[in-house]
C-alpha cells in the first residue's frame, strides 16, 4: 500500500473525476524498482523496497517468495507439496519438525543420512524400532555408550565376531568380571562359582597351574592313607 507523501497513478471510473481507485505508486528517477530486466517479474508485498516480495525470473524459471522476519503457512486441512527434482531445507539455526497428533515419517527410494556436526539424539516416550534389509554399520570416532534399563535380548542367525584392536576389553555381569588385556591375557572372576560343564572339556597349555582350596594340580603328592590323610 502506498504511504502519505508518495506518487501514485489514480485510474478515474466514467462516471466522473469523484471515484478513482489508487492503482500504485509510480517509477521514476527517485522512486526506482528494486530490479528489473526483461523477463523477470516482481511484487512487493511492503512499503519499503526488498522487506517482502515474490520474485520470478522467467529466463531461469526460478520462483522465490522472500520476507525479512517471518514466513507461515497455516491450513486446517492438508499441506502437498511435491518436487519431481531435489528438495533442500537450509536453515541458519534449528531445524524441527513436530507432529502434535500423530507420527513422522522420512521414506527414501534409496538412502537415508543423517550427518550432524557434533550430536544425534533419538529419543522416543515408547517404542523405537531400527530395521534394514541388508546389511547395518555402527561406527563411531569416539566413545559408543548403550544403556538398557531393563532387558536385553539378542538374536542371530548366523555367527557374531567382536574385534577389539588396543586397549582392555572387560565384560561385567552380576559381579563377574571377564577381563581380556592388550597383550591377549583372559581373566574370569567370580564373587560365587564358576561352573563348566560340557560332554568333553579340553584344556592345553605350555605351563601354568590350577590350585583348590590350596592344592596344586601340577605340584602335589599324592598320599595312600597309610600313613597320612588321603589327599582330598
Amino acid at each position: 500500500m502506498p504511504v502519505v507523501g508518495q506518487v501514485v497513478s489514480v485510474a478515474h471510473t466514467s462516471s466522473g473525476h469523484a471515484a478513482a481507485t489508487t492503482t500504485g505508486t509510480v517509477w521514476n528517477q527517485t522512486n526506482t524498482p528494486a530490479e528489473g530486466y526483461k523477463g523477470l517479474y516482481r511484487k512487493e508485498y511492503a512499503s519499503q523496497k526488498g522487506k517482502a516480495y515474490d520474485r520470478y525470473d522467467e529466463n531461469t524459471g526460478v520462483f522465490t517468495q522472500y520476507v525479512d522476519k517471518r514466513t507461515g503457512r497455516n491450513c486446517n486441512g492438508e499441506i502437498y507439496d511435491e518436487a519431481k527434482g531435489p528438495v533442500s531445507t537450509v536453515a541458519g539455526g534449528q531445524v524441527q519438525i513436530t507432529s502434535t497428533k500423530s507420527s513422522v515419517g522420512l521414506n527414501a527410494n534409496a538412502g537415508v543420512g543423517i550427518i550432524a556436526g557434533t550430536s544425534v539424539s533419538i529419543e522416543a516416550g515408547g517404542f523405537v524400532s531400527i530395521e534394514a534389509g541388508g546389511g547395518m554399520s555402527i561406527a563411531a570416532g569416539g566413545d559408543l555408550d548403550l544403556s538398557v534399563t531393563k532387558k536385553m535380548s539378542a538374536e542371530i542367525k548366523e555367527g557374531l565376531e567382536v574385534e577389539v584392536e588396543g586397549g582392555e576389553a572387560k565384560i561385567t555381569i552380576n559381579g563377574t568380571v571377564i577381563t581380556v588385556t592388550e597383550a591377549g591375557d583372559v581373566s574370569v572372576k567370580s564373587p560365587t562359582k564358576i561352573e563348566l560343564e560340557a560332554p568333553e572339556i579340553k584344556a592345553t597349555a605350555e605351563t601354568g597351574d590350577i590350585e583348590i582350596q590350596g592344592i596344586s594340580l601340577v605340584n602335589h603328592t599324592h598320599n595312600d592313607g597309610a600313613v597320612k590323610k588321603p589327599d582330598q
